[in-house]
């Protein structure tokens, strides 16, 4: 176990180093690891997926401070653990989310306008984001989808924070605008939400 400890705090010092061949031998070193562990947290395949995907993310997102940890798989499986917990928790939320737009559509059912569809929603969204720089798109989807802080975000793409909050800003505001008008806005709302926990 020292010997795996040893060469873990290596692996970690140079991924600190923006190693991506280090991070590569990381990711295959704990992928079956964490794959059994989250998936007896949550038991689903699907989720489990999703999981590991956020934790490899945020451990490169992170990679400045992993040159500090000392001991890696407890910091790894505590990267797993929360992802889990609110990836259940927002999972909880939506179905929450989901029950409140089914009412509202239905109250604002007697509008013709106001009958788009939540698939309508999601390929507006996706055709406003593709209009986007290239970097607008990377900051809206680590900050709304995989949910990393303005400062994650910043030291991620080497922006200042301030950049991504512009950036976050203005392509929020550009989606709204290629919304159509007559959807409420407990709709557009709901649509921040729902991007937010996806």
């Amino acid at each position: 176990m020292p010997q795996l400890i040893h060469d873990d705090r290596m692996l970690l010092a140079l991924i600190a180093k923006g190693d991506e061949n280090a991070f590569k031998d990381l990711y295959n070193q704990y992928f079956t690891r964490l794959s059994a562990y989250v998936f007896k947290l949550c038991k689903s395949t699907t989720i489990t997926e999703d999981v590991l995907q956020e934790v490899f993310i945020k451990i490169w997102a992170s990679r400045s401070v992993c040159a500090n940890i000392e001991i890696p798989e407890a910091y790894i499986l505590s990267i797993a653990k929360n992802a889990t917990i609110d990836w259940l928790r927002k999972l909880s939320r939506q179905t929450t989310l989901i029950a409140d737009l089914s009412t509202q559509i239905q109250e604002h059912g007697n509008n013709v306008e106001n009958k788009m569809s939540l698939d309508s929603l999601e390929s507006v969204i996706a055709s406003a984001l593709s209009q986007l720089s290239g970097q607008k798109q990377k900051v809206f989807q680590l900050s709304k989808i995989i949910g990393l802080s303005h400062d994650e975000i910043a030291d991620e793409l080497q922006l200042s924070k301030s950049t991504v909050k512009n950036h976050l800003s203005e392509t929020i505001k550009f989606i709204r605008k290629q919304i159509h008008p007559g959807v409420p806005s407990e709709l557009l709302i709901f649509i921040a939400l729902f991007y937010s926990i996806k």
